[in-house]
């Protein structure tokens, strides 16, 4: 194995290397002054005319490949390196194209996962999972959907398997970032029955999304209850329901002035039906710490977040279309930390666009989350340790912070190197193997780099 000075080499040598070299590339394959490849939308362009064709008749196709190298150079379970990758086959049809059907849309996705998470191996399953892409590696359809759009646009309904934070949830500054935390944040992956309908996993459910003018848009959606109910739903296709429901509404407001900074302001509610564990007491009534403790833990039913979101220009760069300072933040909270781990939750940064000259496209940020663990978790941690004698670590928090920098080379190809830091991975926990069942898993470092290309 690539000890971690070595691998740290390695990691920079490979960033510089495809930084330094990305152009270069890029240019040879454009040829000639002419070839539109430095500024068509996708790699492989029109495909003679095809794509137009399809296009025209109501087939729009696409695939993306997203590629990263990262290591944990300190801290969490072990040190190491490991390839995350996902290739996305995305098919949409417009039935008003295809059939005069006005308003009617059908869409496709499907996933190929490749690799080894790293917070899965290398962390111990932190609760800012460190790649937005790492995920249990096979191929997996996504979302699979019919959409209805009514009122010229302004109403749409959408049915079939969907997820949640292609819709709820987002911050456009935050997208920037590699952490899968600042999509979908950690307080919902945590709290929520498998994570709810998030990446990787996707569920039968029903959105609807109501928006008079550029201003404001309300969504709200139903979705089943627990996307993996079994554990087994290893490949998208069981299609779960029965299973209580996982409801969410968010309203927005937007504006974007002639003359001045735009901004987004959200806020948005989950109820979740499912009955959820009591993180402190048994089902008997005792503490789950106490030898007396019977029947697992105490089942409570139902569960519920609030969340608020700002997305906002903070300045504007001059002369240029986009550039300029963004910031975010998004602040979750779950009331009741009986049953949920982490009982509130933010995250925050900013990102430049175009940070150097002749670099309009390129994207500079630093990001940083915060997750709290509940009261409740940390009571029975030191209950337990009252009964063993064993002075293990106490739940606290967990936090990360992220630099990163992407450089888009063309609209179709980017390259992102980044470095993260957790703070107590698991919320100060001690290594899951038990080894040292009194020492919190040190703070990890972590960085790699990312690469995308859209066929």
């Amino acid at each position: 194995m690539t000890t971690v000075p070595g691998m740290s080499r390695l990691l920079g040598s490979v960033a510089v290397a495809m930084l330094v070299q990305a152009p270069l590339l890029v240019s040879a394959l454009a040829g000639d002054a002419h070839n539109d490849l430095l500024t068509r939308d996708t790699l492989t362009g029109d495909w003679g005319g095809v794509r137009t064709t399809l296009d025209d008749h109501g087939v729009t196709l696409g695939l993306t490949w997203t590629g990263e190298g990262l290591g944990n150079t300190s801290g969490g379970v072990k040190r190491g390196f490991t390839y995350d990758g996902l290739v996305e086959f995305d098919a949409d049809f417009d039935l008003e194209k295809m059939v005069g059907w006005t308003g009617g849309a059908v869409h496709a996705s499907v996933y190929w996962i490749q690799g080894r998470g790293l917070s899965t191996y290398y962390l111990g399953g932190n609760i800012l999972t460190v790649s937005s892409i790492g995920a249990d590696a096979g191929w997996r359809l996504n979302e699979f959907y019919f959409e209805q759009s009514l009122l010229d646009g302004a109403l749409s309904i959408r049915a079939g398997q969907i997820a949640a934070d292609t819709a709820f949830w987002i911050s456009d500054t935050a997208e920037l970032f590699i952490n899968s935390t600042f999509g979908w944040p950690g307080i919902d992956n945590t709290d929520l029955p498998n994570g709810g309908p998030a990446y990787p996993l996707s569920t039968p459910g029903v959105r609807v999304k109501w928006a008079p003018n550029d201003t404001w848009t309300v969504m709200g959606a139903v979705f089943n209850g627990d996307p993996d109910p079994n554990g087994t739903n290893n490949n998208g296709l069981e299609f779960p329901t029965g299973d209580g429901v996982f409801a969410i509404l968010e309203a927005s407001y937007a504006y974007a002035p002639d003359n001045g900074l735009s901004g987004t302001w959200k806020a948005g509610v989950w109820y979740n039906s499912e009955g959820f564990d009591n993180l402190l007491y048994a089902a008997n009534g005792y503490s789950l710490a106490n030898p007396l403790a019977a029947g697992g833990p105490r089942q409570e039913d139902g569960n519920y977040s609030i969340y608020a979101i700002v997305d906002h220009q903070l300045w504007q760069k001059p002369d240029s279309d986009g550039g300029g300072l963004s910031g975010f933040l998004r602040v979750g909270v779950t009331p009741e930390q009986d049953r949920n781990p982490v009982n509130w939750y933010f995250d925050t940064g900013l990102a430049f666009t175009g940070p150097f000259p002749g670099r309009d496209d390129d994207i500079v940020g630093i990001g940083f989350a915060f997750a709290n663990m509940s009261p409740d978790l940390a009571d029975l941690n030191r209950l337990t340790n009252a009964v063993t004698g064993v002075d293990a670590p106490v739940v606290d928090y967990e936090a990360g912070i992220e630099l990163s920098y992407q450089a888009n080379f063309t609209p179709w190809f980017s390259v992102q190197p980044f470095a993260q830091y957790i703070f107590h991975p698991g919320g100060n926990v001690a290594n899951p193997d038990g080894s040292n069942p009194t020492v919190a898993l040190k703070d990890a470092f972590v960085f790699g780099i990312r690469t995308a290309i859209v066929f």
